[in-house]
């Protein structure tokens, strides 16, 4: 059996297996998911917002070009056919344009909007109490098809687009907000621009439905099962359009969905409008939820990507494999560490195959029946002279220097309580009070005599047989020469045959110098 220590090195050695193995896996399996969730969120709310800002660059970019125009001249008023083919082309660059208006600042306007696959233009021209505005059905070749007048009350500077313009330099965009030719939401961005000619100011203003910048963003959902929502930081949410309902943004307070509202129920507190991946059980189910803002500068609208985890154990399991191969390789290496240990404490003795503690009466017969030889010797007693029936240090140092010629050579078994002729007297003769005080006075004479550290290399069994006790020394060769102490001198014994035999110091120097350990 190993030993108390051996038994507590290799407890050790599991509680350190456990920590390296057990601890990490788990801990990168939830890191895992985490991390994948987060890659998940910030791939598609990259995407949403790569999207935003190239539309609104974009839009800003042709925005400028048309103050330019203005600027110098070319987009007048008083000319709506001129006008209406010249910004043709303006609706081939940017898909995402709903309409374009051009007003000035005494509320005279026009308008252009796609419709369909046709185009309709509209001039209002302010200071004329009838018939002031003029419409104009246009073919997406720039043919008019049908043309009405009409009047209107239109006032391009009571929409939101026109004031801010006149006071920015950049360009700006409102909140969303119904827009005046057609019933639906959007948003606007417009830019002011001076007309060099007369020195008049004028506004132009570019119109996006909702719908059509914010459709991508619902594709870009990164699973199978993951949702894109749009919401605003004053608490309203994009609702798309559908069938009979009109895009926009509506209340969070009013969102029925038991999962969103978890979700947005979960991005509270002060760092409410931080970059954020929360966790939210549905269900039974976990889903990753993440806020993105779509501008950086201005975070006044966010994207949320909400991922279900069975979207991401898929993308997880790569992972997890290779915290497998780790845990793999450090169980090799706590095995290793085990076997070092067990070899470490029982390595001495692999090279004594003599006496087998698991089998160990049969092994004691056996060895009896082979008899005293270089590797076996008998001793009646451990301490007691049975012809004075007395303890007696001469019966005691005999054994021992039989137990330090087995370590100074090939190793060997030693029986205690075995006559020369191979019968069992038994260790009782030695009457110790107990097993244990036996044990420990075999501890100690091998302390006194052989040296602690030697220790390592004997082991000392008890075995039962025939009604009598049995005392088995098992000695491995060892790796240093070991001397035994009597006396203040120091002697050297080796084995030679059946016998124990000391070497003079010159014959002991020259052994030890040739001899491998």
């Amino acid at each position: 059996m190993p030993s108390r220590r051996v038994t507590w090195d290799i407890i050790l050695v599991l509680i350190i297996l456990s920590a390296v193995i057990i601890a990490p896996a788990a801990y990168l399996a939830a890191q895992s998911r985490r991390d994948i969730s987060e890659q998940f969120i910030r791939t598609a709310a990259g995407q949403a917002g790569a999207r935003f800002r190239s539309m609104t660059l974009s839009i800003e970019t042709t925005l400028g070009l048309m103050r330019d125009w203005g600027a110098g001249g070319q987009l007048q008023l008083n000319d709506d056919d001129e006008l209406t083919r010249l910004l043709f082309p303006v609706f081939g660059k940017e898909p995402l344009l709903s309409g374009i208006s051009v007003a000035d600042i005494d509320g005279g306007s026009y308008y252009l909007r796609r419709d369909g696959g046709e185009f309709r233009s509209r001039l209002v021209t302010r200071g004329k109490e009838q018939d002031n505005a003029e419409e104009k059905r246009w073919s997406a070749g720039g043919e008019v098809l049908e043309r009405t007048v009409s009047t209107s009350s239109y006032d391009p500077r009571t929409r939101p687009w026109f004031a801010p313009a006149l006071v920015s330099a950049d360009a700006c965009w409102t909140a969303p907000y119904e827009f005046f030719s057609v019933p639906q939401v959007g948003v606007t961005a417009s830019a002011s621009f001076l007309r060099k000619e007369d020195d008049r100011r004028f506004v132009v203003a570019f119109d996006l439905l909702l719908d059509q910048p914010f459709e991508g963003f619902f594709k870009l959902a990164p699973s199978k099962n993951s949702r894109v929502i749009i919401l605003r930081r004053d608490n309203m949410l994009y609702m798309p359009g559908s069938a009979g309902t009109d895009p926009g943004f509506a209340p969070i307070a009013g969102v029925e969905d038991a999962l969103l509202r978890k979700v947005l129920a979960g991005w509270t507190g002060e760092d409410r409008l931080a970059d954020r991946v929360i966790p939210v059980l549905h269900d039974g189910v976990v889903w990753w939820s993440g806020f993105r803002p779509l501008e950086r500068e201005n975070p006044t609208t966010w994207i949320c990507v909400m991922v279900p985890e069975f979207d991401i154990e898929g993308q997880a399991g790569g992972r997890m494999a290779r915290v497998i191969v780790m845990g793999f390789i450090s169980l090799l290496a706590a095995v290793g560490l085990v076997f070092w240990i067990v070899r470490r404490h029982r390595g001495p003795f692999e090279g004594t195959a003599l006496f087998d503690p698991g089998n160990a009466e049969a092994g004691i017969r056996k060895l009896i029946e082979g008899g005293e030889n270089r590797t076996v010797e008998f001793k009646s007693t451990m301490r007691m002279n049975l012809h004075t029936r007395k303890p007696g240090k001469e019966i005691e140092l005999a054994w021992i220097k039989g137990a330090a010629a087995f370590l100074n050579t090939d190793g060997g078994v030693l029986l205690l309580g075995v006559s020369d002729d191979g019968g069992i007297t038994g260790l009782e003769r030695d009457v110790f009070e107990n097993e244990d005080k036996c044990r420990l006075h075999f501890k100690n004479l091998i302390s006194k005599h052989l040296g602690a550290a030697h220790s390592k290399y004997i082991r000392f069994h008890v075995v039962p047989m025939d009604g009598k006790r049995v005392g088995v020394v098992c000695c491995a060769r060892a790796k240093e020469p070991v001397f035994v102490k009597e006396g203040g001198r120091e002697h050297f014994y080796i084995r030679n045959g059946p016998s124990s035999e000391e070497l003079p110091v010159s014959q002991a120097l020259s052994y030890i110098k040739h001899r491998k350990g």
